[in-house]
C-alpha cells in the first residue's frame, strides 16, 4: 500500500511539474489598458489605503517616459510583494485609436503587468488636474494614503525607490 501512495505522488508531482508555466517558452503576459476618468482614477487610488501606491502618468509621444518606464517595471517586480501597487495611466489622446494601439503595444513589450489605464480626458481637463502641461508626472502615495512628493517634468527614480523603500517599511 504505502509502495503505491509513493508511486502515485511520484506521477503527480511529475505531472504538475512538466505543466508549469514557468518554462522560459511560456508567452510574456499581455498587458491591459483600461479607459478611465480622472474622477475613477482617484477613487480607485484613494482605495488602496495600505499599500504604497505609484502612480505613473506617461504618454507614447513623450520620449523621456518611455526611456524611464523600463525603471518603472522593475520598481513593480521588486516591490509589489512587499505591498507596493504601481499604476501607469497613458496621457495619450482618447480620442486617437492609432495613439491607443501604439500605448498598448509599448506596455506589452515592457511587459507591463502592473495596473495600466489610458486617461479618458481631454488635455485641458488632466493639466489643470495634474497642474503640468505634459507627461512624465509621479505621484508617490504612502499606506495611510498620503501624498508624499510629486515628480512633474522629470522624475528621479533614483529618488523614487528610495521614498517606496522607506514608505514600505512604515
Amino acid at each position: 500500500m504505502r509502495r503505491l501512495l509513493l508511486i502515485a505522488l511520484v506521477a503527480i508531482f511529475s505531472f504538475a511539474a512538466a505543466h508549469t508555466t514557468s518554462s522560459p517558452r511560456a508567452e510574456p503576459a499581455t498587458a491591459t489598458l483600461e479607459r478611465i476618468s480622472y474622477t475613477e482614477l482617484a477613487a480607485r487610488v484613494k482605495n488602496l489605503k495600505g499599500q504604497v501606491v505609484v502612480v505613473d502618468f506617461w504618454a507614447d509621444y513623450c520620449p523621456p517616459c518611455k526611456r524611464e518606464f523600463p525603471r518603472l517595471m522593475a520598481l513593480h517586480r521588486k516591490h509589489q510583494q512587499a505591498g507596493l501597487t504601481v499604476i501607469s495611466v497613458s496621457l495619450d489622446d482618447p480620442a486617437d485609436s492609432d495613439a491607443q494601439e501604439r500605448a498598448k503595444q509599448f506596455l506589452d513589450k515592457q511587459q507591463a503587468t502592473c495596473v495600466n489605464y489610458l486617461l479618458n480626458e481631454k488635455p485641458e481637463v488632466w493639466q489643470a488636474k495634474l497642474r503640468t502641461q505634459g507627461p512624465p508626472c509621479v505621484f508617490v502615495f504612502n499606506r495611510r494614503g498620503e501624498l508624499l512628493k510629486v515628480y512633474r517634468n522629470g522624475v528621479d527614480y533614483t529618488d523614487v525607490e528610495r521614498l517606496v523603500a522607506d514608505a514600505l517599511k512604515e
